[in-house]
């Protein structure tokens, strides 16, 4: 029964090297486009959302005490390679085109591990249409979250960079949506 759950609900982590083998140009080996590799992370105390940054689409650092400031923001962890995580990121594309006028966003942190990683995320993004930011964990942003034991599974922070709601499993956009709007509480 445990099996079947975890089979409609979620992924359980991979180890490293089991993801997608797709490629795609890149210049720097560290970002491209909307995909970036993390390039710091500092635990949050408490309640507070762990303080993490990467390299914005036009080359720029941006932290994510930047990118939410004043925002819901709904944080996704999933991979390439986990069915459940590609079967919900369409409603979080939907989520964040509804939305993205709203103070509410949509950040992508995939787990994926390949030696050309930002290639097989930027490839497999372009493909699913994520138009949303996504970065890349090391191992660190996984950490300073308590760590993730299934994929997907996502947190919402409210405006105050408190984590308000962790849900680990699949979800549909109905249930993304209620925990968006009482975030927005």
């Amino acid at each position: 029964m445990l099996a079947l759950f975890l089979a409609l609900s979620g992924c359980s982590k991979k180890s490293e090297g089991n993801s997608s083998s797709q490629s795609a140009s890149s210049s720097s080996g560290e970002y491209t486009a909307n995909v970036s590799k993390v390039t710091s992370v500092q635990k949050g105390e408490g309640a507070k959302v762990a303080d993490f940054s990467w390299t914005d689409e036009t080359g720029k650092k941006i932290s994510f005490a930047e990118f939410s400031k004043d925002n819901v923001v709904l944080i996704n962890f999933w991979a390439t390679w986990c069915g459940p995580c590609k079967r919900e990121l369409p409603d979080l594309v939907s989520l964040r085109d509804e939305y993205k006028d709203k103070s509410i966003k949509i950040l992508g942190i995939s787990l994926d591990q390949d030696g050309d990683v930002v290639n097989v995320v930027h490839t497999f993004a372009v493909q699913e249409n994520l138009a949303y930011p996504i970065v890349i964990d090391n191992g660190d942003l996984e950490k300073a979250f308590g760590g993730i034991r299934g994929i997907p599974t996502s947190f919402f922070v409210n405006k105050k960079g408190e984590i308000v709601k962790k849900m680990i499993g699949m979800q549909t956009k109905e249930t993304f949506r209620a925990e968006l709007l009482a975030a927005s509480q």
